[in-house]
């Protein structure tokens, strides 16, 4: 299943997060140094198959070159004389490991796929290139990509082997066809646990109207209600609404309601193991059922925004940052811009992040994104097919491991340019858990009252964590984010619990998804909004699920099944 949107939408919270609170990756001081060594690479094209022993981050000698093609936009700007072609890594990179990485082409982030997908028909691709997960199947199904398995093994650093089994190996599972691994996941730091949904909610309302945390889901119905109903702006109009819902509830964005669903152990649009071990597609199980019904309820007595059919997750920025909501399901990154605004408006709204809450005695357990929707794969036959490896290497050991900082410091925006130089490395990666370790970084450094030792981004979020202590109420945003009742505190405590739910399916869209589960994905959004504005009954959701099924939900799932039946 293709989830480039969604984690795209992802992707622009980690965005603005990183604009906000320069949370873009850590030089995290309890690593390691690694290895300085100038040895010499031996390529695996030259070696035996058997291992051998070699540095991940040792210099060529004599350089080498190997090409790329790149996917740039407007947020790439330059200093002068700099250029996506001649910029501080390449010269990292040429000067410091013998690599000189040259770019066939560059183009628009909106035209890249499209011109890829030209190289990938006449055969004519670079030594190693971004792809997703749909344009990695057709080029390993034209037999025109390197099985990097051992070259990972004997290539890849200790910390990239181990920043890339953060989820587990979701991530290089994703990235293996047939048990051979064909791509480098591209990872971002607010992957993972961090893509996990949490409750916002206006903590001034609740202590205005008497009303508790939530800590179960009729708390949420309780605190929703209120909120509707209760005038809890003071203003005396009905102007107030209970549950923010955006128009695309079932897949993101601000408002979504995937944590709702989640609360009644229900996941939305993604495969998921049933009792008997099969994979199934979540959105049509038996457990859907309930929470669309209460729903239901919920919008009839005009808890739910009577608009919301119609409203996109910006229109519900609009109403957080107008003071008209004071509950929504949300992302990590949210906080510190969406509600930002609403504080920004008015000083007295105070909002705190909760973990979704159970409808029962077991605990609910939210659902994640993929860690990577991208891959960097390696052409077949390329001179130095480990090269992609040791870029990726080097990337992570300049972020976390070398303590790299020059002035200006290439992985934080320039706020007076808009320069971030770290954009340029044509192999880019994040360990998933970034700005989790950071907030527990600084949560100890403010105990201790002592920021001093610690390294970016930790740094950046305790100065302005100490700013907020100290009474500057233009850093609440950054309390909102890495505060006690921030949203990181919610990822600690599901990290703690070990909660989250992952897609099972990993692979490309199998032939009948690509065909039909566009359409019948539009079924169930048209389905599940009827139903819960009233103009279906709760039944027709049976009859959805069976109708689902014969319009190829079954064909798709014996496709998806007979994936998992060879890459468990």
């Amino acid at each position: 299943m293709n989830h480039g949107k969604k984690y795209g939408a992802v992707s622009v919270g980690s965005i603005m997060l990183l604009s906000l609170i320069a949370s873009a990756c850590s030089n995290s001081t309890d690593q390691p140094e690694a290895s300085k060594s100038a040895t010499a690479t031996v390529s695996p094209t030259a070696a035996s198959t058997a291992a051998v022993a070699v540095d991940p981050l040792g210099k060529y000698d004599p350089p080498i070159e190997v090409t790329t093609v790149r996917s740039v936009d407007a947020t790439f700007k330059y200093a002068a004389g700099d250029s996506i072609d001649s910029n501080i890594w390449t010269k990292i990179f040429e000067q410091d490991y013998g690599i000189k990485v040259k770019n066939t082409w560059a183009v628009d982030g909106t035209q890249y796929h499209q011109k890829l997908n030209v190289s990938i028909a006449s055969g004519d691709i670079p030594d190693f290139l971004e792809v997703n997960k749909e344009e990695m199947k057709r080029l390993s199904d034209a037999r025109m990509l390197e099985d990097l398995t051992k070259i990972w093994e004997q290539y890849s650093s200790p910390f990239l082997k181990s920043m890339l089994n953060q989820d587990g190996g979701v991530g290089l599972k994703a990235a293996s066809i047939d048990g051979k691994l064909y791509g480098i996941p591209h990872t971002f730091s607010n992957g993972g646990i961090s893509t996990a949904e949490m409750i916002y909610v206006r903590t001034d309302w609740l202590q205005k109207l008497n009303l508790p945390e939530p800590k179960t889901m009729d708390d949420v119905f309780k605190i929703a209600t209120a909120f509707a109903k209760q005038d809890p702006d003071g203003n005396g109009k009905a102007d107030t609404i209970g549950l923010a819902v955006n128009n695309n509830f079932w897949d993101y964005g601000h408002g979504s309601l995937r944590g709702f669903f989640n609360g009644y152990h229900a996941e939305s649009d993604i495969f998921i193991k049933n009792a008997a071990g099969k994979l199934v597609y979540s959105s049509i199980q038996p457990e859907m059922k309930a929470p669309l019904k209460k729903l239901q309820e919920l919008y009839k007595d005009g808890v739910i925004d009577k608009e919301f059919g119609v409203k996109p997750p910006a229109k519900i920025q609009e109403d957080v940052a107008a003071g008209r909501v004071g509950l929504a399901y949300g992302y990590v990154s949210d906080g510190g811009f969406i509600q930002k605004e609403n504080h920004t408006k008015d000083p007295k709204a105070q909002w705190r992040a909760y973990p979704i809450v159970s409808i029962d005695s077991q605990p609910a357990s939210p659902q994640l994104f993929d860690t990577a929707n991208t891959f960097y794969v390696v052409k077949k036959g390329a001179k130095h097919p480990e090269a992609a490896i040791k870029l990726a290497n080097i990337y992570i050991n300049r972020f976390y491991e070398k303590s790299y900082a020059p002035d200006p410091n290439p992985f934080i925006t320039d706020a007076k340019t808009g320069i971030m130089a770290a954009k340029y490395a044509p192999v880019t990666m994040d360990a998933l858990n970034t700005n989790l370790d950071a907030y527990h970084q600084v949560q100890d450094a403010l105990k201790k009252g002592d920021g001093s030792k610690l390294g970016f981004p930790a740094s950046v979020h305790f100065d302005r964590m100490t700013k907020f202590k100290a009474g500057d109420d233009s850093m609440w945003f950054a309390n909102m984010v890495m505060g006690d009742g921030g949203s990181y505190s919610v990822i600690d405590q599901y990290n703690n619990a070990k909660l989250g739910q992952y897609n099972q399916f990993l692979a490309p869209a199998t032939p009948t998804m690509a065909e039909k589960l566009p359409t019948l994905k539009k079924k169930v959004a048209e389905t599940f909004t009827k139903i819960i504005m009233g103009d279906s009954p709760i039944d027709d959701f049976d009859k959805f699920a069976d109708e689902f099924q014969k319009l190829g939900g079954d064909k798709i799932e014996q496709e998806v099944n007979d994936w998992y039946a060879k890459n468990k």
